[in-house]
């Protein structure tokens, strides 16, 4: 579809189309719902967890850690990666975790770090019991499940807090990938290479892999056009436009995951107008706080 010339003024807004209310509130709800598109970077962390998946019973086995800027697109790489192996329903591993996905506790606690993974596990246990109780359970309770690889998210929240809880939750952390034999993968921001580097085996054991920034670019205008061909709108927005793209980078500041949710809002913001496309007129209308002025802004 050939799109308007975008350096004339908007048209004015057009009523919103007649759709029937379920079938409306059935396409917001999909325009929600996660979502992954091909790209090179976060097809490389893919690439490297798959690795690390396939990687034979070693007795210090591999193990990484990936870490971006805020909002990146590491967790949902992560939660991709896990959605990937899990088992179907009809698998006879039904009930396994091959892949265990655990949210790092706010500071660096040892018992809040045992209960983090036990709540990924949905496993029943008392906050109140011992660390080596805790310790034990979940050794039983990884083994049991077929634990693969371990990831865990956060890892820069382990700066906060005392220095000598921190010390014990990394040597946890790094006796986990020895005793069951399982790769683990910390991510986090640019913080966690600075926690990791606090000891030199787990600085030599997890391998840094940065997620870059896009910069304005060709391969951006692709991944932003696959990722609106994903969102179903009714139009087809031409993302050949320089102006539109660049706005579109300059609005996320060039972040996967603002990227992602930036587009989601446009699309929605697109359907409520009845236009079905996303233009400079649309992200014009979309309720949109930049991610460096919201930072700013909450300091």
């Amino acid at each position: 579809m050939v799109m308007r010339d975008l350096f004339t003024p908007d048209p004015a807004p057009m009523l919103p189309l007649e759709f029937p209310q379920v079938e409306l509130e059935g396409r917001i709800r999909r325009l929600r719902s996660p979502r992954y598109v091909d790209y090179d970077a976060g097809n490389a962390i893919l690439g490297r967890l798959a690795w690390l998946y396939d990687h034979p019973k070693v007795t210090r086995p591999p193990c990484s850690l990936i870490y971006s800027d805020t909002n990146n697109g590491k967790t949902a790489l992560a939660h991709k990666f896990a959605r990937d192996y899990s088992p179907l329903e009809d698998s006879p591993d039904y009930g396994k975790r091959p892949v265990v996905y655990v949210h790092a506790p706010p500071f660096a606690d040892l018992n809040g770090f045992y209960d983090a993974i036990l709540r990924s596990l949905n496993a029943p246990y008392r906050s109140t019991a011992r660390a080596q109780a805790k310790w034990d359970q979940l050794l039983q309770l990884l083994t049991a499940v077929g634990t693969r690889v371990l990831i865990l998210d956060e890892v820069n929240n382990f700066l906060i807090g005392k220095v000598d809880q921190r010390g014990m939750v990394l040597n946890s952390l790094k006796s986990l990938s020895n005793e069951l034999h399982i790769p683990v993968v910390a991510m986090g921001t640019q913080d966690a290479v600075r926690v990791f580097q606090t000891d030199q085996q787990l600085g030599n054991r997890f391998e840094p892999i940065g997620i870059p920034r896009w910069g304005m670019s060709r391969e951006y205008a692709l991944f932003v056009a696959r990722y609106v061909q994903s969102l179903e709108l009714k139009q087809e927005s031409d993302f050949r436009s320089k102006e539109l793209v660049g706005r579109i980078h300059t609005m996320s500041e060039g972040l996967t995951g603002e990227t992602c949710k930036l587009l989601a809002l446009a699309a929605e913001t697109a359907i409520g107008t009845g236009r079905e496309i996303i233009d400079v007129g649309t992200l014009d209308h979309v309720p949109w706080v930049m991610p460096s002025e919201r930072r700013r802004v909450a300091r």
